[in-house]
């Protein structure tokens, strides 16, 4: 699927209905580039503020090394 966003004036993304329908409105999203592509990444409720705080300072993660961290913050959670 491609599908063309558009950033408007207000610095508010603006996405296409069909995939904006897959998310709420409360929905938040980690963002990150890497070169010229831009990357969102749904987290659940209050997620950012670990995500965040395991995050090594300095260099930017990787695509993996983020979505290692959203997945090992998701299994924590199911187990309780």
């Amino acid at each position: 699927m491609t599908e063309i966003a558009e950033l408007t004036s207000s610095d508010t993304l603006k996405l296409p209905a069909d995939v904006a329908a897959r998310f709420r409105p409360s929905d938040r999203f980690m963002v990150w580039a890497e070169g010229d592509a831009m990357y969102l990444k749904r987290i659940a409720p209050g997620a950012v503020t670990s995500i965040v705080a395991e995050a090594p300072v300095g260099e930017p993660l990787s695509l993996e090394e983020i979505n290692d961290l959203v997945h090992d913050l998701r299994r924590r959670r199911r187990a309780g």
